[in-house]
């Protein structure tokens, strides 16, 4: 993105709202052509369907018990078997929803465009309850036992109880004046601690049925001399493994702290709005530039870098098998050996650039910006 549109784009949005947000935009450079590939590893989509609008917002499909569950912009609800893609049902309550999902085995947990966090029976869609959030929550909630979390535009995180919408708790926290638009950064690990990527390149993890904040670091600073240089936001989802949090921050840091106190293991040099996954050694993390990267979970060195994709809009990546998958803008989706980086696969498919790459049990969903929602497989 052209530093002139952003900070077009950063100072029109602090007048109208006083906060900034990331946004799509061209590339000053233009996209790295395909290298050629001979016979590599086959890949396959296994099914794609259609959920709706979900331009700007954080509409992450949901896993839960071998099925897919999806939402849209104009208040859609799509749930799919995950290894057949067949439709296991489908309404609308026509209101507008704000972000993402989450479910338990009967409700479903969605933000809606007016500032409420709503309550809706997984079978009919029929509200069970709504409670008032102080902002728009454009990211999915997390369910966490007898607890559904929501975080808000205005940086408030606030736990409700699942059977009646009872506040139980709320955080909140002060905000820099310009900050990218953060569609996706907390993650659950089981039900014990809610990991959440902050603004100024912070890493917290708070007590879900609680709210108190166990620890709190920095895994960058924020750097330069005008405010738009110095935001340093962690934007996507920290990752735990093996008593590590590993994130990454836009023009700021990558690294992995110690799970149970906070400090910081390592850290290298690197902007990213496009997030990591790990695997029992190693880091795969896409740069913003598009080139990927994989860095030893222990020291942090580098084990190897694929340019190969530069400036390709290329997605966050995802563990497939004994490989990383990556999509593109132009709806390609690469494999890369997660030994040595190398392009190992590619296919081409029917939809317009990926915003969100999960691993599953038995292959990898992907959300496009059209609003397809895919399962990639190995053969």
């Amino acid at each position: 993105m052209r530093p002139t549109a952003i900070a077009a784009a950063l100072i029109a949005a602090t007048v109208l709202t006083g906060c900034a947000s990331w946004f799509e935009g061209s590339s000053a450079n233009p996209p790295t052509p395909l290298a050629k590939l001979e016979a590599g590893q086959k890949l396959s989509i296994a099914w794609s369907e259609k959920a709706g609008d979900v331009e700007g917002g954080g509409f992450m499909p949901y896993y839960q018990g071998g099925n897919v569950l999806a939402a849209s912009q104009d208040g859609a609800f799509h749930e799919w078997e995950a290894s057949s893609g067949q439709r296991v049902r489908e309404w609308n309550v026509k209101r507008g929803f704000s972000g993402g999902l989450s479910a338990n085995e009967d409700t479903v947990f969605v933000g809606s465009a007016n500032g409420e966090l709503l309550a809706l029976e997984r079978v009919s869609g029929k509200e069970r309850w709504h409670a008032p959030l102080t902002s728009v929550a454009p990211e999915a909630p997390l369910v966490a036992g007898d607890v559904v979390i929501a975080r808000t535009n205005d940086g408030r995180i606030t736990g409700f109880d699942v059977k009646d919408g009872r506040q139980l708790w709320s955080s909140a926290r002060t905000l820099p004046q310009l900050l990218l638009r953060n569609t996706g950064s907390m993650q659950l690990v089981g039900n014990e601690a809610l990991l959440v990527g902050q603004a100024a390149g912070r890493v917290a993890v708070l007590r879900p049925a609680t709210g108190d904040v166990l620890w709190e670091s920095a895994l960058a600073a924020p750097r330069g001399a005008t405010e738009i240089e110095r935001i340093t936001d962690v934007v996507t989802r920290p990752v735990f493994d093996n008593g590590q949090v590993c994130a990454v921050a836009y023009q700021g840091r990558v690294g992995c702290l110690d799970a149970r106190s906070g400090s910081l293991q390592w850290a290298r040099e690197l902007s990213s709005t496009r997030g990591l996954t790990l695997d029992e050694r190693n880091l795969y993390v896409t740069a913003d530039d598009g080139s990927v990267q994989a860095y030893d979970r222990s020291t942090g060195r580098n084990l190897w870098l694929q340019t190969g994709l530069k400036y390709r809009d290329v997605s966050g990546p995802a563990r497939l098998g004994r490989y990383i998958l990556v999509a593109d803008g132009e709806g390609y989706l690469h494999l890369l050996s997660s030994d040595d980086g190398r392009l190992a696969g590619r296919i081409k498919g029917d939809f317009v650039s990926a915003v969100e790459l999960i691993t599953l049990p038995d292959g990898v969903l992907l959300l496009s910006r059209n609003g397809r929602v895919a399962r990639i497989t190995l053969g």
